[in-house]
């Protein structure tokens, strides 16, 4: 018999091969079969140069790794197509590590919602209940950042992030109120309060799906000490978790949507 990694990469094939719709429902439909893959830092590179991790890869994943892996697959008819998408959801230039967007509020998010693979939720379920959350980059922070070991790895001086940020995001108090209005296959970033010597305000992104009764569950790469895998869990108890992960406060999740973008990708080239 096959091993698990391998039934599991065939299992995600055959979702994309299907008639699942694409966008939010593909990804959710395509990761179900990678709940259990185990949890590593940093898994994907540039298959060469300072960082030569794969590109492309369905065994192991972190937080970020397993969003952005969800979003490719949520427009791909095949694992080609998803290993095209992904090069495109992860870069503003070409597949090299100055060209990655590595932050997320201030080069992920931007790009993505430009190109159309994801696009802002928090508002449209939250109202004016939505906090508008923000972050500013200048010289002076990059230079108290670095000073202090905090660096977005092999981007330029020159070619860091510089301005003011912003994104809206749904307060914990009032997640249970819009829960049930969570389209399957949304991403749900935590965002804590901004603080100079963070490098930025997301400390970890999920895949929020739809789980039976219509519970919303998230799916994500947790790193959580016993766990370091990929796992479910309910809305309500990812959020408590949230809660006690960090020192920093937490603002809220921000949600984006995954919606049908093959228009406007470069897929089946």
């Amino acid at each position: 018999p096959r091993e698990p990694g391998a039934r599991a990469e065939a299992e995600v094939a055959r979702v994309l091969a299907g008639t699942v719709p694409f966008g939010g429902a593909r990804a959710a439909a395509a990761t179900a079969p990678l709940v259990g893959r185990p949890y590593a830092v940093s898994p994907l590179g540039e298959d060469s140069g300072p960082d030569p991790d794969p590109r492309f890869r369905l065994d192991a994943f972190d937080c970020m790794t397993f969003a952005e892996t969800a979003v490719a697959l949520g427009d791909a008819t095949s694992l080609e197509e998803a290993r095209r998408i992904l090069d495109v959801v992860r870069y503003h230039g070409p597949p090299v590590i100055a060209d990655r967007n590595h932050e997320v509020v201030s080069q992920w998010l931007p790009a993505n919602v430009a190109l159309g693979p994801v696009a802002p939720l928090s508002r449209d379920l939250a109202g004016a209940r939505a906090v508008r959350a923000a972050v500013a980059y200048d010289a002076a922070r990059w230079a108290r950042l670095a000073r202090a070991g905090a660096r977005l790895p092999g981007v330029p001086a020159d070619r860091l992030p510089v301005g003011r940020f912003e994104l809206d995001v749904v307060p914990p108090d009032l997640l249970a109120a819009v829960e049930r209005r969570i389209p399957d296959g949304t991403l749900a970033f935590v965002v804590r309060e901004d603080r100079d010597g963070a490098i930025t305000r997301v400390s970890h992104v999920g895949l929020v799906v739809v789980g039976r009764g219509g519970r919303r569950l998230v799916r994500h790469a947790s790193s959580w000490p016993g766990v370091a895998r990929v796992v479910e869990e309910p809305l309500a108890l990812f959020v408590r978790r949230q809660r006690l992960a960090s020192s920093r406060r937490l603002t809220g999740l921000s949600l984006y949507a995954i919606p049908d973008a093959r228009a406007r990708l470069p897929v089946g080239r």
